[in-house]
């Protein structure tokens, strides 16, 4: 008897990286990637198109970042989706799965984890990259500003992501269907929430705890 493949969507900014993953994948029968997007709008178009078995989504994507794109997902029923990052700072972890993320992978692991992740993920089960410490075992100096940081919203955090990167008020608020007022009054909430003064004090946060990279 056969089965359907688990079909999937994967989401990359950089088509060599996803070109990469597409074949490890599809090096198995029972996988077949149905759509790829760079950018968070594209992969939720294509989402709606396809409604694939399984979301692979980065987390550090141009515009809307992965951890706004499974919240926003997640509004059209049940999602399967794993992270997968770069990232392997506390706070990414917790924003993905509280955005609906069922699993949460390194981009260093080794290529059978990603297919491990993937199976646990379409069966529904939730499943932790293993070079990863769970929140519980975090402690030290960043505990304070994990604790900051957790105050944010989603939207605030995405926000916040985004300024620390760079990027100017305008483009944050055509990316999220906001206001230049609204990201700037999300602005201020930001720097209240987080005690500092201005972009240039959330970049270096940011950078201090891994967010972005310098």
């Amino acid at each position: 008897m056969t089965t359907n493949p688990t079909r999937i969507l994967l989401v990359d900014d950089h088509a060599v990286v996803r070109e990469g993953y597409r074949r490890l994948l599809e090096s198995e029968p029972h996988y077949r990637v149905v759509a790829e997007a760079a950018s968070g709008p594209l992969a939720y178009r294509r989402y709606l198109e396809h409604r694939p078995d399984v979301i692979i989504t980065d987390l550090s994507l141009p515009g809307v970042g992965g951890i706004e794109l499974m919240r926003r997902l997640r509004r059209h029923g049940e999602m399967r989706a794993l992270a997968f990052s770069v990232h392997e700072e506390t706070v990414y972890v917790e924003r993905a799965f509280a955005a609906g993320a069922l699993g949460y992978l390194t981009k260093r692991s080794a290529a059978d984890l990603l297919m491990n992740a993937v199976a646990a993920v379409a069966r529904g089960e939730r499943y932790l990259s293993p070079d990863l410490r769970l929140p519980s075992q975090e402690a030290g100096a960043h505990e304070s500003l994990s604790a900051m940081l957790e105050s944010l919203s989603h939207r605030e955090f995405e926000i916040f992501r985004q300024l620390a990167e760079g990027r100017p008020v305008r483009q944050i608020a055509s990316g999220l269907s906001i206001s230049g007022k609204t990201v700037s009054n999300y602005s201020s909430q930001i720097r209240l929430k987080l005690g500092v003064q201005s972009t240039a004090d959330m970049a270096r946060l940011a950078i201090s705890m891994g967010i972005v990279r310098a």
